[in-house]
């Protein structure tokens, strides 16, 4: 019976969802607002129809974030993760102690006690995992270098939650420094065998399971294995007390080298979705409508989450500026991580049954939390585009030419962006005897393309001003090898403006980019998925001799 009443409430929950993301998607929002105001109204605190607890259906819901968090490792190759491990992380490490410390400073000045400002500060440090890498993973900018950095310090704030949640636990049982010190070993050896546990057997037991003539010619025992490899990975972190969707984001960075895991990560999609949906609602399901709306509560959470969005953003901001980040990138990485996240949640019930802070603390921050993650979709979507306000507005990148002479170029090539398929292409060209001029945001860029020899502007190729800099008026072509498709749609509209006569080639990552890059303005798109497809069959034909 337990069961049945799960299910219809789960039902209900997911029909309110579905509704309410369609009517903010048709007003051109984010479905994730819709997810958290269907959990509001249908939840306790506003209407009252689901009879479950919202502690179980926010369990069962956790199982979206691990799926969520299983499908991008499967999508962090080696270089990839060598390149978030570095400074990524790092900047992790320095966002949670400097909001920490912060928050903390923050809580003390309003009168909160020594350990109510300890658990505040570990609630405000933490954002939202699921929120954050949806919305960059619908937009494609998971590869961007905001996307990156982002999902860098999310993996160390996941990583930080155990000890957090331990030095919590403790201050309620009125532990001292020297058990809290022992309660963080405790945690680093329990994350060292979680990690040791999930590559020995991705490493040693996987591969010979998907090497099985049985799971090779199978459509199904793939996705089997895949989530079932996932499920136990969470399993095996909860029982550590870690997070579960930690135990998820490294058993799909074990499996990403396999030769499933593309076909895991498609297949997975419509599950993800589903417990994805399911976990918004049950966060929005933790509203308390009748205690907002008493005396001035609704003030002070507006307060306290314009508070956290604007600290968290500029505090994010000076921090990766400082490790050398360019300045548009550090807005728009503060911009990603300014709300507070759904493991705060967990901190904030443990703080209060234990006593560290009291039912009106406990619901601020809830409340708060439950503000900024209502708007964070919509900081995260559109990062990119206040950063480049941000940065226009404080005097932006200014084209620098270096030695190069531009003067007098005519039919001239610009290539935009340097990376691997920027270098293949600009070598093509040349030897094609086409002059080249690269523009490029990255200084490491410029100085590969002046090592070869190429004239390199560095600059942003989504401002006009900078494609004029480079000869955009004169140019013959324009080619953009820019991995993130919206940078590629609004450097085209940019260059259509400067220039309505250029031909534009563009590069697409996927095949549903293609039309909008050919609305934008592209007149030839090449398809990675067809040219993938195209030297597959090239290969293929020749290993069979024709």
């Amino acid at each position: 019976m337990q069961f049945w009443s799960l299910l219809a409430d789960v039902t209900l929950l997911l029909g309110a969802a579905a509704l309410l993301g369609i009517a903010f998607q048709r007003l051109h929002g984010s479905a994730v607002v819709g997810y958290l105001l269907a959990g509001m109204l249908v939840g306790p605190g506003l209407l009252g129809w689901i009879s479950s607890s919202t502690e179980a259906i926010h369990e069962v819901a956790e199982i979206g974030v691990a799926l969520l968090l299983f499908t991008i490792g499967l999508e962090i190759s080696g270089h990839r993760l060598r390149a978030m491990a570095g400074r990524g992380l790092l900047l992790g490490l320095l966002q949670v102690c400097g909001t920490g410390v912060v928050a903390w400073a923050v809580a003390r000045l309003f009168g909160a006690t020594n350990t109510a400002a300890v658990v505040i500060a570990a609630m405000v440090a933490l954002s939202s995992t699921a929120t954050v890498a949806r919305v960059l993973l619908d937009r494609s900018e998971l590869d961007a270098a905001h996307g990156r950095a982002a999902l860098g310090v999310l993996v160390l704030q996941d990583l930080a939650l155990v000890p957090l949640l331990l030095v919590v636990g403790l201050l309620g049982e009125g532990g001292g420094g020297g058990s809290i010190s022992a309660a963080i070993g405790d945690a680093s050896v329990k994350l060292v065998l979680l990690v040791v546990g999930v590559i020995v057997v991705g490493v040693l037991l996987m591969p010979r399971v998907l090497r099985a003539a049985a799971i090779r010619r199978s459509a199904d025992l793939p996705i089997v294995t895949g989530v079932v490899s996932c499920l136990a990975a969470m399993w095996l972190a909860h029982r550590l007390d870690m997070s579960p969707a930690l135990g998820a984001f490294i058993a799909g960075l074990v499996l990403a080298g396999t030769p499933f895991a593309a076909q895991v990560r498609a297949d997975i999609a419509p599950l993800r979705s589903i417990f994805m949906t399911l976990f918004f609602v049950s966060v929005g399901m933790l509203a308390n409508f009748p205690w907002l709306l008493e005396g001035s509560h609704l003030l002070q959470v507006f307060l306290v989450a314009a508070g956290i969005i604007v600290g968290k953003t500029v505090l994010l901001w000076l921090l990766a500026m400082a490790l050398r980040w360019p300045r548009r990138v550090a807005v728009a990485t503060g911009l990603c991580l300014a709300q507070i996240g759904e493991f705060s949640f967990v901190i904030g019930s443990l703080a209060h049954d234990g006593g560290v802070i009291d039912y009106e603390a406990m619901q601020l921050l809830l409340s708060a939390s439950l503000a900024t993650l209502l708007v964070a979709p919509m900081l995260a979507g559109r990062a990119r585009a206040i950063a480049a306000r941000v940065d226009s507005a404080l005097g932006g990148v200014a084209p620098d030419s270096g030695d190069a002479d531009l003067s007098g170029l005519q039919n001239h090539v610009i290539v935009l962006g340097f990376g691997p398929a920027g270098q293949h292409g600009a070598t093509a060209m040349e030897e094609g005897g086409r002059t080249v001029v690269v523009l490029d945001m990255s200084p490491g860029g410029i100085e590969r393309a002046r090592r070869r020899g190429l004239i390199a502007v560095l600059g942003d190729a989504t401002r006009r001003e900078h494609l004029v800099h480079a000869g955009i008026a004169e140019a013959r072509l324009l080619v953009t090898t820019l991995p993130d498709h919206r940078a590629s749609v609004s450097a085209i509209q940019q260059a259509r403006a400067a220039a309505p006569s250029i031909t534009v080639v563009a590069r697409a990552r996927w095949a549903r980019m293609s039309r909008e890059l050919h609305a934008a303005g592209a007149d030839v798109v090449v398809d990675e998925e067809d040219r993938v497809g195209d030297a597959l069959g090239d290969a293929v034909l020749h290993h069979l001799g024709q």
